[in-house]
């Protein structure tokens, strides 16, 4: 795979998750939020909605960029974003939430190994 794919796809997922945060929060909770969940809630979950959207943004307009030191820190963000929102995935099954939670772990640990992986054999060699 290229780094420039794993950009786009991850720029969808990303952009997906957003607007899924965005339209229907306490679906994307998995189960964690009672039914009638406080608006204010639902309303500070839906501020998530930008962050998955901006950086769905920068990784598609990114999958085209030619190496660089700024390339080279869109995919340690996506390496440390995606292993980190895993680990944090994992640990809120283990702290009770519903073992559905294991699907989204999977796939950000997936992103993550994957943008370490190409990152480090695309990295630029530019100085700077």
């Amino acid at each position: 795979m290229k780094l420039n794919v794993l950009l786009s796809i991850s720029a969808v997922y990303l952009a997906l998750v957003g607007l899924a945060f965005l339209f229907i929060p306490s679906a994307i909770m998995f189960g964690t939020l009672d039914p009638g969940a406080p608006a204010a809630l639902l309303a500070s979950l839906r501020v998530v909605a930008g962050a998955f959207i901006g950086a769905a943004v920068l990784n598609w307009l990114a999958r085209e960029v030619e190496p660089s030191k700024a390339r080279d820190a869109i995919v340690l963000a996506n390496t440390v974003g995606f292993a980190l929102a895993g680990i944090l995935d994992v640990v809120a099954v283990t702290g009770g939430a519903p073992a559905m939670e294991l699907a989204p772990a999977a796939i950000n640990l997936a992103f993550a190994a994957t943008f370490l992986w190409l990152g480090q054999a695309s990295m630029s060699t530019a100085k700077g």
